[in-house]
């Protein structure tokens, strides 16, 4: 059944019935953690391992709201499940969920508290207002990409890879973009910014060459590289259709390093993705700085923030693309106008996506289908989250 035809026959005010009354009882918060089959290695991080909180939300009646996200080091985990449990979750208890603007407004105090890691603070609130945003999609009978606006229901899908590992070669490279067409991807977004500009751009080559001319490709150095190294990059790199170039410089001057370089590197810049708030983002913009801002709503308050972004990223003619979190990111981009690529990884490096999600869409053809159900959309493999719950 189509979500028109299901949300048609529903008896006439149902869904809005559904929410109205709904009180809060319960929010509880899973840690989870998955050793990789290897460290997993960009230009200035690390990862062994794959760590990620599945937040649910219950309440008096009605559905529970759940979603999953948080990637990150284990000390932030950590610190996140207690700010959730501590200071969050009372503060929900005994509220309407559906009112989400103004259960954000009162989380977000909790990033203020002196001493704290920020970070922390606002990746425990993009947990709670992921799942209830959840809830409501499920209190709706819709899907959240419908509910947050509906701009398509399939987008491309792409890889994050690339990354380096011991001993790779070239040619490694090129087999890992032919496993991602083989698993049906329409391209890469491929890590740099660990290596000299030269190493960089023959690893490059390799991709582009096995990906072929209609192979997404796009590059990210992770904030790795100085200014004018990066534009040596960018210059050997002319010829190979890069998609864009994404945060190519150090963090410490980044806004004007990347406006600079992107008015003479002839290449799109993206960034925003370690940003943490709508306002960081907007200054990226403001600075033309960015021709794409892949905020990514797990570590920036949520969809709640993200959502903001994306409609003001319009304004600036900016696109917006979505960090990893492929369940909650198909979501949003194919919510907005703007959108552009579901980001995934190899299903040995996101065991989460591949191996507990249930439901999740259909990878074809280089396109991710989202799923129709309501809210994300999926469910969780319960055996799944008892192997690998550390909390």
């Amino acid at each position: 059944m189509s979500n028109q035809a299901r949300w048609r026959s529903a008896p006439a005010g149902e869904a809005p019935q559904q929410g109205r009354g709904l009180k809060i009882t319960k929010i509880e918060v899973i840690a989870l953690s998955i050793k990789l089959p290897r460290d997993y290695r960009g230009s200035v991080y690390s990862v062994p391992q794959k760590n990620a909180l599945v937040t649910r939300i219950y309440t008096d009646h009605g559905p529970i709201g759940e979603a999953v996200n948080g990637e990150g080091a284990a000390a932030i985990q950590r610190e996140m499940v207690e700010i959730i449990n501590n200071e969050l979750a009372p503060l929900l208890i005994s509220q309407d969920p559906s009112r989400i603007e103004q259960l954000w407004a009162q989380m977000w105090p909790a990033t203020f508290r002196g001493g704290r890691n920020k970070d922390a603070a606002v990746r425990a609130i993009a947990c709670v207002d992921s799942a209830l945003w959840d809830l409501m999609g499920k209190v709706a009978g819709l899907p959240l990409y419908l509910l947050w606006g509906g701009a398509r229901d399939k987008l491309p899908i792409i890889a994050i890879g690339g990354q380096y590992g011991e001993n790779f070669t070239p040619a490694h490279y090129g087999r890992e973009m032919e496993e991602y067409r083989a698993l049906g991807l329409a391209g890469c977004k491929f890590k740099v910014g660990g290596k000299s500009p030269a190493e960089d751009a023959e690893r490059t080559v390799a991709a582009r060459k096995a990906g072929g001319d209609d192979f997404i490709l796009c590059v990210d150095a992770n904030r790795g590289w100085p200014r004018a190294t990066a534009l040596e990059f960018a210059r050997l790199a002319q010829g190979l259709n890069l998609r864009w170039f994404e945060e190519p410089c150090h963090w410490s001057n980044d806004k004007n390093d990347m406006a600079l370089l992107r008015a003479i590197a002839g290449l799109p810049i993206v960034a925003g993705q370690s940003e943490v708030t709508a306002e960081g983002c907007r200054d990226l913009m403001v600075a033309g700085a960015i021709d794409v801002c892949n905020l990514d709503a797990s570590w920036g308050g949520g969809p709640t923030v993200w959502l903001r972004v994306a409609r003001m990223a319009q304004c600036f003619g900016v696109e917006m693309g979505h960090h990893g979190e492929p369940v909650v990111g198909s979501h949003l981009l194919a919510a907005v106008q703007n959108g552009t690529y579901v980001e995934t990884h190899h299903p040995d490096r996101d065991p989460i996506f591949h191996r507990m999600v249930i439901g999740r869409g259909g990878i074809a053809n280089g396109f991710y289908t989202l799923p129709d159900a309501p809210g994300f959309g999926v469910t969780f493999d319960e055996d799944f989250i008892k192997q690998y719950r550390v909390n």
